[in-house]
């Protein structure tokens, strides 16, 4: 008999412990729907690739694989409706650049000197027409120079430090005008941020990356991306999986070291620009650059902030696309054409003071 109760006396243990389990899995569903009902009502919805509601006359597409940038602007005269109707024209030359200046006008003297500038869909100037773009407007105050618009939407530091390499290798410009925003960090290192927002490019043609990383002696490390982007599971049927995922990339942005390879580029851009004798500049076209102006008021390369608060009615195009209006883009040439001025004045002051030297 003592065996029989010994060998039953597990049971009930068992029991409880399932019993345990079901009132532990119920509770999790409970609170997991419980969430999902909040998070809707907060506004967060599972996950939808945008829909191609934008288009591109002619073709369809903007651009084109680049096996050192990842990809460029296709050449070529486009105008581009946004889903609202909203329509702006762009003209993108030979070499994939945009315009600042008429086409007829090109090809530009030989002997006029250039000033190069670079960044992203800011300075290329989506949702603009190519006569409403900073760097046009800019080419108006300073006919007696070439004004360059390496912008390309989507690139980061990282793409214009490859940018300048190679177009180093044909020209050389008087000044170098780096148009930074601090959201470039994060598409330096191609983190999920960035690799979720390439899946909604991918509509205009095929893109690939290329991303920084530090080795372990903190010298750069450039690739090329071939990894795809890992949805979480469930998060385009469920607003918490969604923002699981979306949380989950803020905390790798946090963590990663995307201000520490962005100095790098920075660096690199300025020694890369010195080797070839010209000089590089820094214009902060976004707000919240305060880091990146700290760095380079420390390693002497000139700097002016240009940014304008995006938050005002009329400085972006909403509702029709949030990008910077062309009001704004008049507010950065107008703060870049003084700025310009000075460096021009003070390269030129340099320049003197060396072939003084080179004749003594």
């Amino acid at each position: 008999m003592s065996g029989t109760r010994e060998s039953s006396a597990p049971l009930p243990r068992r029991r409880r412990l399932l019993f345990a389990s079901g009132i532990l899995a119920s509770a999790l569903v409970s609170l997991a729907v419980g969430a999902e009902v909040v998070l809707r009502l907060c506004g967060v919805a599972p996950w939808r690739l945008p829909s191609n509601t934008t288009s591109v006359e002619p073709g369809g597409s903007l651009f084109r694989p680049d096996p050192v940038l990842g990809y460029t602007h296709l050449p070529g005269a486009f105008v581009v409706t946004l889903a609202t109707g909203y329509k702006f024209r762009m003209t993108h030359l030979p070499n994939t650049l945009r315009v600042t200046h008429q086409m007829e006008t090109y090809p530009s003297s030989p002997e006029k000197e250039s000033i190069w500038i670079f960044g992203c869909s800011h300075t290329h100037g989506w949702s603009l027409n190519d006569e409403e773009t900073y760097p046009w407007l800019l080419q108006e105050f300073f006919p007696d120079f070439e004004i360059v618009n390496f912008g390309v939407s989507g690139y980061g530091t990282l793409h214009s430090l490859l940018q300048l390499q190679e177009a180093l290798q044909h020209s050389r410009p008087r000044l170098v005008v780096l148009a930074y925003a601090s959201f470039h960090d994060v598409r330096n290192l191609l983190l999920r941020k960035r690799q979720k927002a390439v899946l909604v490019m991918q509509r205009f043609g095929s893109v690939l990356q290329p991303y920084a990383r530090l080795d372990e002696q903190g010298e750069l490390r450039i690739e090329m991306a071939t990894q795809e982007y890992r949805e979480f599971p469930l998060m385009r049927l469920s607003a918490l999986s969604h923002f699981l995922e979306m949380t989950w990339n803020d905390i790798e942005a946090s963590r990663s070291n995307s201000a520490e390879v962005a100095h790098k580029l920075v660096l690199e851009i300025d020694r890369v620009a010195k080797d070839h004798g010209t000089r590089l500049v820094v214009a902060f076209i976004h707000q919240k650059c305060d880091e990146m102006k700290r760095f380079t008021d420390e390693h002497g390369i000139p700097s002016v902030d240009i940014s304008v608060d995006l938050s005002i009615p009329g400085n972006t195009n909403k509702p029709h696309n949030p990008h910077p209006s062309a009001r704004a883009n008049r507010f950065y040439a107008d703060a870049l054409e003084p700025f310009l001025r000075r460096m021009l004045a003070e390269t030129a002051a340099t320049d003197a003071r060396v072939e003084a030297d080179v004749l003594k």
